[in-house]
């Protein structure tokens, strides 16, 4: 905050305090990160957002964008991050054979330069399958490893979560008391750390929301949709928020607030026709119609 705006001082109070300000800054900051790190880090951040919103020609120039800067220094990891969002746009624009090129470009820098970062081609093999409804294909994927920074571990988590649910709807899990541990430490660490992912806990929220809908679990259940939609709402992860809105409507319908159901219901059928989403489209006029008893 600016010091001289929060509290209006005569001048020579002012200049003490910048003189105060200078002798404290006199001594140089220990340099943790180049400043071409920041600021690659922050393009790739970029063109994650834009990607989220389906801006794909911006998000392309960008991730290309941080690409380059990271190969700047020889940081292979960021430039793995960037070619598998250019990949997920490729697969998104049905464009084949950009979508190989950009997962053998991965395959060779994990191969050659970080194999550590195998977790990020396998969220992209996971992204692939979630698409295709290969739940068991992701259960083969999607595990969890004390090795993984703690964002991998929460979304390798929520997508074996997610699958678990969709193949045997009421199944106890082990995958749920582990995310929820994992997101109580997500939800400390984004009050410190600015560089952490909301989205992270918001998908890992939508998933622990649909494991309690499916236990009927219900206060929990709109206590952790409600979680993830502030979030998504706040963050602009606008599709994960008509799911969420979705997966809301589906819970006050069992728990009969029919008129509440019904106002999510038509906030998602509005953000999945922004999206083209024609299976959620259909999934929610469906919802719609029977609410309304047409």
């Amino acid at each position: 905050m600016d010091e001289s705006r929060s509290c209006p001082m005569a001048n020579r109070l002012l200049v003490l305090f910048l003189l105060i300000g200078l002798c404290a800054c006199s001594r140089p900051q220990k340099v943790l990160q180049p400043p071409a790190r920041v600021a690659a880090d922050a393009t790739l951040s970029l063109a994650q957002s834009l990607e989220l919103k389906q801006r794909w020609q911006d998000a392309i120039q960008t991730y290309r964008s941080a690409a380059s800067q990271y190969e700047a220094f020889g940081e292979i990891r960021g430039q793995v991050y960037a070619y598998a969002g250019l990949a997920r746009i490729a697969y998104q624009n049905a464009e084949s054979e950009d979508f190989d090129s950009y997962r053998e470009q991965i395959r060779l820098l994990i191969e050659l330069g970080d194999p550590p970062s195998q977790y990020i081609a396998d969220l992209l093999d996971i992204y692939l399958l979630e698409s295709q409804g290969d739940y068991a294909g992701i259960l083969r994927i999607a595990e969890d490893s004390y090795e993984y920074p703690l964002h991998i571990r929460m979304q390798m988590l929520s997508h074996r979560l997610q699958s678990e649910s969709y193949l045997n709807p009421g199944y106890t899990s082990t995958s749920y008391s582990d995310l929820q541990r994992l997101s109580n430490r997500y939800r400390r660490l984004l009050k410190k750390d600015f560089s952490a992912d909301p989205t992270v806990l918001a998908n890992a929220n939508y998933a622990m929301a649909y494991y309690n809908y499916l236990h009927r679990q219900y206060n929990e259940a709109l206590r952790r949709i409600d979680a993830a939609i502030d979030l998504d709402y706040r963050y602009e992860n606008f599709g994960g928020l008509g799911s969420a809105y979705w997966l809301r409507g589906k819970i006050r319908e069992a728990i009969g607030e029919p008129t509440l159901a019904l106002h999510d219901y038509v906030k998602a059928k509005h953000i999945f026709n922004h999206y083209q989403d024609p299976e959620m489209q259909k999934q929610v006029e469906s919802a719609i119609t029977r609410l309304q008893g047409d």
